[in-house]
């Protein structure tokens, strides 16, 4: 079969075009270094390519997640170091107090200025503005200090947390309530001010309120106390023994109350009771010419050491002749003590410590977890490099041989053009 000279150039150009695209498309590859352009080049391949940099990204989400879980815990572990190095000083000046080795208006000056510091630490911001301690409400201040110097919490329970991979979650940080604020101690749950704010009163009595009071032979004890009943309970120890008593106590009505609860127990203490109708004070006595000792005084409704103590007893210490000797004692809840004050310090301490340890545990899950997205990454990279990218050697020496057809094919072409009829007659 013959074919005319229109079919044969049409024929011509068209294989032309196809060099033309598959050196351009190599070209491409060239270039870019890839060697999947587009889906049609390789279906099957294009679908793994496609499959592995999702996964790449993927990962790489999963990463900035662990970077930014990373400066967060880091940030927190910083504050509660902080915290607990604030809280140590506090109960280094309370115990100084407690001793009396310090100046009193000096130690109170720095623990007020300590509360301050300890303030602004929990108001902490990380680097995108955020409120560090305020769970979900990262946008509010989450503690504000009161008119009465009391701090309340403002934030929520929320806790964040970020994935780091298809199964595991990694908390960011601790909400402020749990924090700061729900510190467990014997008298039930406390926040790490109104604690400060307790070692700050302790410091501010020290010298009046004492843990215990003692006479010899003879004392006599005035109670300041409410006009309701109040519950007290305290040792007291004579010639023969201590013993607890422990009775409800209200102005006025000692004779009713109190001396009959320590007469019940002066066979076991040697000491009793009577009340000086003149002065309102409990008169004691010690039967064998012993040692009166009063202490450890519990006051039901006190938890805490007050700035302005209300409820009180003081002790006067009398001779023979009926004369007072030294200066009075006052005993009054031991919450309002030095040494309470440092009980409630290190308990505060254990807790921020108990915090500090939940946020370690915390970036050492997101350290491992680096490692195994390290290996992920490094995997998933090597897999879209063997498949996407493109054998270099392979296509240049493609792309010459495809040139070179594409001269041979023009030449040809324009030899076969150049002929006449006369040629294809001969």
């Amino acid at each position: 079969m013959q074919i005319s000279s229109k079919l044969f150039n049409q024929q011509s150009v068209r294989n032309f075009e196809k060099l033309n695209e598959g050196i351009q498309k190599t070209q491409e590859k060239i270039s870019t270094g890839q060697n999947i352009l587009s889906a049609s080049d390789d279906p099957v391949a294009a679908v793994n390519l496609s499959v592995a940099k999702e996964q790449r990204d993927l990962l790489s989400r999963y990463q900035a997640n662990a970077d930014a879980a990373k400066n967060r815990l880091n940030l927190s572990d910083e504050i509660f170091d902080q915290s607990i190095i604030t809280l140590t000083r506090i109960m280094e000046l309370t115990v100084q107090a407690g001793n009396g080795t310090g100046d009193t208006t000096a130690i109170l000056q720095e623990i007020d200025a300590l509360k301050e510091v300890m303030l602004e630490m929990a108001n902490t911001k990380d680097s995108q503005g955020q409120a560090l301690f305020s769970g979900f409400r990262t946008n509010s201040v989450p503690f504000e200090i009161q008119l009465d110097g009391s701090v309340d919490y403002k934030g929520d329970r929320g806790q964040h947390s970020v994935q780091l991979s298809e199964s595991m979650k990694v908390k960011t940080s601790i909400d402020g309530g749990s924090a700061f604020m729900r510190i467990k101690t014997a008298d039930g749950t406390h926040g790490v001010f109104d604690i400060i704010d307790n070692s700050f009163n302790s410091v501010k009595t020290s010298n009046v309120y004492k843990r215990q009071a003692s006479a010899n032979t003879h004392a006599e004890v005035k109670f300041t106390l409410p006009p309701n009943p109040q519950k007290w309970t305290f040792n007291l120890q004579g010639s023969q023994g201590r013993v607890s008593i422990s009775t409800e106590l209200a102005s006025g009505k000692l004779d009713d109350t109190l001396i009959p609860v320590i007469n019940a127990n002066t066979d076991k203490t040697g000491i009793t009771a009577s009340l000086n109708t003149t002065t309102g004070a409990v008169v004691l006595k010690d039967s064998f010419n012993g040692e009166i000792i009063m202490s450890d005084v519990e006051i039901d409704g006190i938890e805490f050491g007050s700035g302005d103590v209300q409820y009180f007893a003081e002790l006067n210490s009398y001779d023979g002749l009926g004369e007072v000797v030294g200066a009075p004692r006052r005993l009054t809840d031991s919450d309002q003590l030095v040494s309470s004050a440092t009980n409630y310090l290190q308990n505060a301490l254990n807790h921020l410590s108990d915090q500090r340890a939940f946020i370690g545990a915390q970036q050492n899950k997101v350290t491992q977890q680096e490692s195994v997205l390290q290996e992920r990454q490094f995997i998933v990279s090597d897999k879209i490099s063997e498949i996407g990218d493109a054998d270099l050697a392979s296509l240049v020496t493609r792309l010459q041989t495809m040139l070179l057809n594409r001269d041979a094919s023009h030449a040809a072409f324009a030899k076969i053009g150049q002929q006449s009829l006369f040629d294809f007659l001969r």
